[in-house]
């Protein structure tokens, strides 16, 4: 198994027990892995997961204390910044699983847009 796929493996474990934990809860708002994406439930579902790693790289944003406009430079705290982008990484690769998208169907599909941008990188476009 190479690094990607244990990821995904790593995340449907951690998805399945929140999912037990939702469940307990009444909070569950879909038990579907993948949730059918064609539903309104299953879109929230995903905006739900989307908008989580939205908030994980804007916490990533925020330890970055620097900006162009102040005289004063900052220590960057490294590890709570790798933390927030892990965080990140966490919900994005649960976002695949609940939108059906394999470790493989990822590394194809950006193996693929990765191809698109080097040509379009290449021809000046």
């Amino acid at each position: 198994m190479d690094k990607l796929d244990l990821i995904f493996a790593r995340q449907r474990e951690l998805l399945e027990r929140f999912h037990q934990i939702e469940a307990q809860h009444g909070l569950l708002p879909d038990p579907n892995v993948p949730v059918d994406i064609t539903t309104h439930q299953g879109q929230a579902v995903l905006r739900g997961r989307a908008w989580n790693v939205t908030e994980e790289l804007a916490e990533a944003m925020n330890e970055l204390k620097n900006r162009p406009w102040k005289q004063k430079t900052y220590p960057v705290d490294l590890e709570a910044f790798y933390e927030e982008l892990i965080d990140a990484l966490h919900f994005f690769i649960e976002l695949c699983i609940l939108s059906g998208l394999s470790a493989q169907d990822l590394f194809d599909r950006y193996m693929g847009k990765a191809a698109v941008n080097t040509q379009r990188q290449e021809l000046g476009v």
